[in-house]
């Protein structure tokens, strides 16, 4: 029987749809439908996949089985002294828990970029975020926010932590009907209690300015990346 059909039988067993076992793996629907079609026999996601359904992952593949590495030994089977079982390593090792909301960036009227109200989806999340209440992750638009972080890229945010100057930081605007705007930008320098302003600079193209905090009440801080290349 094929990976494909494997995985898709034992989803089932556990009445998951595609998208269950997607999120738990964190890849979409369409990319475990392609699995299962058997469009992706050698897949880097069959290990987290084996380890959602609780299989073996040699089940999936064979060429990771050791007595398949090691022409299987005799017939009999007398010779096993020396073999190992293949562990699994959890993806919560070297990540934490798929439950990281990822909010996105979308173009809104007069060219403003607006954050999206309810995440589009979860993600692995990482380490320097394990514990951190109200954490989260945003999608990147645009060019000209900070530096680091490029279209496509999942800005990891710390909210709780205190910024600085130099620190990248998820600027938002409430509006009074509910629209959020947002933007990534560099402090320019450190934020004092006592002042109405951010002083704040990009680096595409290079320029300072500043941004009301009356207007822009939310700053939070971003501790890394999810590259989108």
């Amino acid at each position: 029987m094929d990976a494909g059909k494997i995985i898709k039988d034992e989803r089932l067993k556990r009445r998951w749809s595609q998208a269950e076992l997607g999120k738990r793996v964190g890849i979409s629907q369409p990319a475990v439908k392609k699995i299962e079609a058997g469009g992706t026999a050698k897949s880097k996601y069959l290990p987290k996949i084996a380890q959602e359904l609780g299989i073996p992952l040699a089940r999936l593949d064979p060429t990771l089985s050791q007595d398949a590495n090691n022409g299987n030994g005799s017939a009999s089977g007398t010779n096993n002294v020396g073999k190992q079982t293949l562990q699994i390593v959890p993806g919560e090792v070297l990540m934490g828990k798929i439950d990281l909301p990822v909010y996105s960036i979308v173009q809104g009227g007069r060219g403003a970029l607006v954050l999206s109200s309810e995440p589009f989806t979860s993600i692995a999340r990482p380490h320097n975020l394990l514990g951190i209440r109200g954490a989260y992750g945003v999608l990147v638009k645009g060019n000209s926010m900070a530096l680091e972080y490029n279209e496509g890229d999942i800005a990891y945010v710390d909210p709780n932590r205190h910024p600085k100057e130099g620190d990248p930081c998820v600027f938002q605007c409430h509006s009074d009907h509910g629209e959020v705007q947002a933007i990534i930008k560099y402090l320019a320098r450190s934020p004092d209690a006592s002042e109405t302003l951010w002083y704040v600079k990009q680096t595409r193209p290079a320029k300072r300015f500043t941004l009301k905090k009356a207007d822009w009440q939310i700053c939070h801080v971003a501790v890394g990346k999810q590259s989108g290349r």
